[in-house]
């Protein structure tokens, strides 16, 4: 069932009238929630700009299907734009910062997965700590005397141990975000001062070209989500176009597929996806050792995908980069 909030969209008489409501939501509440997350987070103006637009442009496309689609039905719209916001910015600080993205995706891993530990929602971010404590107020910053640390927690070799002896320290649930603050400080993880990141291809310069590969993006992602599934995974995780800008990865920052859509089409958990983000594309060795495949084998399952691709999109040129030989 569809958030009461979208009543009025649903009955509208016409598209037109459609389309004037789909402004109105945009303004209120949607644009309230998506400035108040920014708030909380460091961005620039420019950058806060992009998230917001992207945000309207996933959402103009959900409330456009939804009028016509039952499996398109949005709940709750207030938490439907905070989680695609959430997002957002979460790939913009995997983008500026990947090493501590990667400790972060690392982190979180662990915490999920091994049972000593838990990780549950507190006010908007990811509160932490052995599982005894999922539900307590957490810390936001860890202050812990170097001296009284001790050399598990200095070890980054056997991450399970420091996460136990740090809590065990502090005695009470901390953020996820001071936790990673605080082994990025113990174990010496840093980002250089970030580069300009071409966040599109290269020969994308002017409005005019970014609506292009858009539109071409979206015309890709439905062709890509019929490809049998192990073809797909051997494009999708090594899919650039001739500069090798990571091609999968727009899939997910030009609202065309989400986070989660993607880590379904992979055939993987969101945090299975995580761990590999920012590694993106793949090499073909590395492709061969998550299919358990050979390396000719990915290189001849992407080369199908790709003349599958051509004869359904004959617009298609220079994506899905790769060693075809």
């Amino acid at each position: 069932m569809n958030d009461p909030i979208l009543e009025a969209l649903l009955r509208a008489a016409d598209e037109e009238c459609a389309e004037r409501e789909i402004e109105r939501l945009l303004e209120n509440p949607v644009r309230p929630v998506t400035e108040k997350i920014l708030a909380r987070h460091s961005l620039s103006r420019e950058d806060a700009e992009d998230v917001t637009a992207t945000v309207h442009l996933r959402l103009i496309a959900k409330l456009r299907a939804i009028r016509s689609i039952a499996d398109e039905a949005i709940e709750s719209l207030e938490s439907y734009v905070a989680t695609a916001t959430y997002n957002l910015i979460n790939d913009h600080w995997r983008r500026r910062f990947p090493e501590r993205a990667r400790l972060k995706s690392r982190l979180r891993y662990l915490l999920l997965r091994d049972a000593r530990f838990a990780v549950w929602p507190a006010a908007g971010e990811s509160a932490c700590g052995l599982r005894a404590w999922k539900g307590r107020e957490a810390a936001g910053e860890i202050d812990v005397p170097e001296q009284r640390q001790g050399s598990a927690i200095g070890n980054p070799s056997r991450p399970a141990e420091a996460l136990e002896g740090l809590f065990r320290l502090v005695r009470q649930p901390v953020l996820l975000d001071g936790l990673v603050a605080f082994f990025a400080e113990r174990w010496n993880i840093s980002d250089a001062p970030p580069r300009p990141v071409a966040v599109e291809p290269a020969a994308v310069s002017d409005a005019a070209s970014r609506t292009e590969a858009r539109d071409l993006l979206r015309a890709l992602w439905p062709e890509i989500r019929e490809l049998p599934p192990m073809q797909r995974k051997a494009l999708l995780l090594n899919l650039r176009d001739n500069a090798t800008v990571n091609v999968t990865s727009l899939l997910v920052m030009t609202g065309t597929a989400s986070y989660d859509d993607l880590a379904e089409t992979l055939g993987m958990k969101p945090e299975e996806l995580a761990a590999i983000w920012n590694d993106l594309p793949l090499d073909d060795l590395r492709i061969a050792s998550l299919l358990d495949v050979t390396r000719q084998q990915v290189i001849n399952l992407r080369k199908a995908a790709r003349a599958r691709l051509s004869r359904r999109l004959r617009n298609v040129r220079n994506i899905g980069g790769g060693s075809t030989s």
